[in-house]
Parts: structure tokens; sequence; C-alpha cells
């Protein structure tokens, strides 16, 4: 059986005393390798595909890193998608890049080491990652480039988190959490009107997804869509939200996990990005 999987192009991922064993994890990511090889659906097309498509790299970590991982990929940033937080932040040219992205102008280019061949260079780029964050209004307390090029995990944690507060303050700006509330409950229109960011409504995801799509319905694959009734389908609508945010081009400041928890904060800033990024559409 498993010489004829592999005939047919089924990873090697099990192995005849795995099967004999009757372990159920085991069994059940075989079934998943023969059927990503031959599922025998019709292909979908670049567009169904597109559409379709989820954006899931919120690998696991401590939720601290996902949150500044996710934050930072969903800048779409050249030269700057980071997979581990900490062992890529060290040579300072990731904090250089948020820095710019956020206010721009706050890195003089000519300064940085783009290739860092040693000690010296990572040093260098880590006391410009320390100004650069000065520049834009981060309170370095404690903290500084001696811990950027360490790989301090703490103090590294400390310091991004200031930089994203920055970045979603400047997002929010002059709105009220009552201007955002209004509008979401205009754009969606749910069964009962919101009544601010601990609604229980948002649990489920779907009212995040109705958002998103208010700005691009062709991007909402609603065969994806779950009724958010268990927490798998919560889950599940979590991150698909999440992800067509992202596809929309929306900065991200949390991971799925915020949303069934009702995280006030994290949802105020959410729907505000979509805010943002639909009238600068307009």
């Amino acid at each position: 059986m498993i010489n004829n999987s592999m005939a047919m192009g089924v990873e090697d991922v099990i192995g005849p005393e795995d099967l004999i064993k009757g372990n159920s994890k085991v069994n059940s990511v075989f079934v998943a390798a023969v059927f990503n090889c031959k599922h025998g659906l019709q292909e979908l097309t670049a567009e169904e595909f597109e559409a379709a498509g989820m954006i899931d790299d919120d690998i696991e970590a401590s939720k601290e890193e996902r949150v500044f991982r996710l934050w930072i990929n969903s800048m779409q940033i050249e030269n700057c998608f980071v997979e581990n937080l900490f062992e890529e932040i060290r040579d300072g040219l990731i904090i250089l890049r948020v820095c710019d992205r956020i206010q721009e102008g706050s890195v003089d280019w000519k300064k940085p080491k783009l290739v860092c061949k040693n000690l010296f260079d990572v040093s260098h780029n880590a006391n410009l990652a320390e100004e650069a964050m000065r520049t834009i209004g981060v309170k370095m307390i404690g903290v500084g480039a001696q811990d950027i090029s360490d790989g301090h995990k703490k103090n590294i944690l400390a310091m991004i988190w200031q930089l994203m507060r920055v970045h979603y303050m400047k997002i929010i700006g002059s709105k009220t959490d009552k201007d955002l509330i209004n509008w979401v409950n205009s754009v969606v229109n749910p069964d009962t009107p919101l009544g601010g960011f601990g609604d229980a409504q948002f649990s489920n995801g779907r009212i995040l997804i109705k958002l998103a799509g208010s700005i691009e319905p062709r991007i909402i694959n609603w065969d994806l869509v779950t009724a958010g009734e268990t927490d798998e389908e919560k889950e599940l609508n979590a991150k698909y939200a999440i992800s067509i945010a992202r596809k929309l081009g929306a900065i991200i400041f949390m991971v799925w996990d915020d949303i069934p928890k009702i995280n006030k904060k994290m949802l105020l800033i959410f729907v505000c990005s979509l805010y943002d990024l639909k009238h600068n559409i307009q």
C-alpha cells in the first residue's frame, strides 16, 4: 500500500510499523497526504484560488512573538518577512525597515550596513535601530542597541511592543470607540446593533469577515465561512478574517485568539485598520 501511494506521488509520511499500531493521528496525516495528492476535485481557476486561499503563517510561539511577527509581515515591507523574530532582528535591519514604514524618512539609508560581515556591522546597525526608534517616539527605558544585537528576548519584546504601540496610535488618531462601532453597525447591519468592542457578537468572527467584505466583496469565499458556533468554527473564522484583512493590505496588530476571546483593544485596532483602508481606497 505504501509503495503504491508513493508511486502516485504521496509524501513519505508513514511506515508499515506506524500503520500497524493504529495511531489515529498518524493515520490522519497519511490520509491527508493522499487527499492532497489525489483529491479528485475540480481544479480552481487562478481567481478562485486567490479568493479562497488563506494566509496562515501564525506558527506556534509565545503570543507576544506571534503578534509582533504577524504585525511586521502584514506591512508587506520589501526584504522584511519574519519567521524567527529574535534571531532575525539582531542585525537591526528589520527594526530600521519597520521604523521607516511607520514614519517615512526616519532612517538615513546611507548609514546602515545592508550586509553585515562582522559583529561591528551588527552593532552599528543596532545603534541606528535604537536611534530610529527614539526618533519616531519609542520610549527606550532600560533597553537599547545591545539588547538588539544580543537577541535579548525580554527586552526585544518590550521594544517591539512600544514600536507597535506608536504605530497603532498613529492609525487610531482622533477616532473614538463610538465612531468606529457606529461605522461597523452601519456597514454590517447586525441583527442586534453592537454596543461596543466587548460585544459577544464579535466572538464568532463573522462580523469582521463581513466588514472586510465591504471593502472588496470578491475577496471572500463564503464556502469557507462557518456558522461560528463551536470553538473550532470560531477559530477558522478568526483566521480567515485576519487572512482577508492582510490580503486587502490592512495592518494586523493581533492574532486569531484575540477574536473569540473578545480582546476589546485589539478588536478596536483591527476595525480601525479596516476603516482607514476603506476610506483611503475611496
